[in-house]
């Protein structure tokens, strides 16, 4: 199909980025979504017992699947929004039951028009992403505090109000300002939840009960990223009473979530995928991608163009190996990002990732087996090509 429609396929080297279709969804995971697809279920009663799922595997009192980490972002954003409102009175258990009053419709539709609500959010101003419009889109106001670079306990504790709906924590952007564990501790000082965001923070598989572990209140995965599920799918575990509020703004309710709702197909694609992860050898499957680096390596070794190479762990929270490429851009007489671009633009079309102005980063839990080979090579050829 992809050849019909004239759309190329890339080697992708750049990780599990939603850009590129995020993972390389397991074999298992399409078998049960195409079983899935021929049968009709409720809808309401598949998301409940897939969130009982999901809250057993991560430690959670509560979850839902939501179609994608994003999603999970706004619905949980606008649970913490609607906390202390008539909207807790509803009785929404089973899930299955759907509130048909106009009376409660109405209290489901409020967000985003959130003025008359505690609707800020505090963020650490160096957790800068794009993604945190999620909090906007739920009808958060964004309260930004500290630097790029720093943050202090003082300042988060300083921009508490009257309005405060919840504290966000981006994990990856935890090498800046105020731990997760201190901002934790302030959320339950100042009774403010805390909503993490930890999109791509797997592996370690350890990570998916972490959080919650930590006291966390609510705690957003991406289901398409190291999980191998559909990359539209996400999840949110957490806290039950904020977890029964995030599910009304949720499909298949009316909320601001009903725009995101996930099919059949979604959800057992993804509960597939987090049993299939579960059971994998993580010692194994980074030895694996490890080799996978050092054969690039290996194939680029003794270029005049390339300074120095290194093999490390991606960060703190995330255990997966990246090859690091420190090019001599005076030599080449081009910056790290022209030649990502140059790898991209013609066969075999690979993407790497690069860092301004001389890095490129290789990662290889989205390749298959052999294409370790094409991506070193095509790095070789096209700096041999810039000369």
């Amino acid at each position: 199909m992809y050849e019909e429609l004239g759309v190329k396929t890339v080697i992708n080297a750049a990780g599990t980025q939603t850009f590129l279709g995020g993972s390389i969804v397991h074999p298992k995971v399409m078998e049960a979504m195409k079983e899935a697809a021929g049968k009709f279920v409720n809808m309401g009663e598949l998301i409940e017992k897939a969130g009982e799922f999901i809250a057993k595997v991560t430690g959670a009192e509560a979850a839902i699947v939501t179609a994608g980490c994003y999603a999970a972002l706004v619905v949980g954003t606008a649970a913490c929004i609607m906390r202390g409102t008539t909207l807790e009175e509803i009785d929404n258990h089973p899930l299955h039951h759907y509130p048909e009053s106009r009376k409660w419709i109405d209290l489901i539709q409020i967000p985003p028009n959130t003025e008359n609500l505690k609707n800020e959010v505090i963020i650490q101003r160096g957790h800068y992403t794009p993604y945190e419009h999620a909090f906007r889109v739920a009808g958060g106001r964004l309260r930004k505090v500290g630097s790029e670079r720093s943050c202090t306990v003082r300042e988060i504790e300083d921009a508490i109000g009257e309005k405060t709906a919840a504290i966000a924590f981006i994990v990856a952007k935890s090498d800046r300002g105020v731990s997760l564990k201190k901002v934790i501790e302030v959320g339950k000082r100042y009774d403010v939840p805390v909503i993490v965001d930890a999109a791509a923070e797997l592996p370690p598989r350890e990570n998916l009960r972490k959080f919650i572990a930590m006291g966390a209140d609510l705690v957003a995965f991406s289901g398409g990223k190291a999980i191998r599920g559909p990359n539209d799918t996400g999840f949110l575990c957490g806290r039950r009473d904020l977890i029964r509020l995030a599910a009304l703004q949720a499909f298949p309710y009316h909320g601001i979530g009903r725009i995101a709702k996930v099919d059949r197909t979604q959800v057992v694609g993804l509960i597939t995928a987090l049993k299939i992860f579960l059971e994998r050898d993580e010692e194994a499957e980074f030895k694996s991608w490890e080799n996978k680096l050092k054969t690039i390596e290996r194939i680029l070794e003794g270029i005049p163009q390339i300074k120095r190479m290194e093999i490390k762990v991606e960060s703190e929270t995330r255990r997966s190996p990246v090859l690091t490429i420190e090019l001599d851009i005076e030599s080449l007489g081009a910056s790290s990002k022209e030649v990502a671009y140059r790898l991209r633009e013609k066969p075999p079309y690979v993407w790497v990732l690069f860092a301004e102005p001389d890095k490129l980063m290789v990662f290889p839990y989205t390749l298959r087996d052999g294409e370790e080979n094409i991506v070193g090579e095509s790095i070789r050829k096209t700096l041999e090509e810039m000369l």
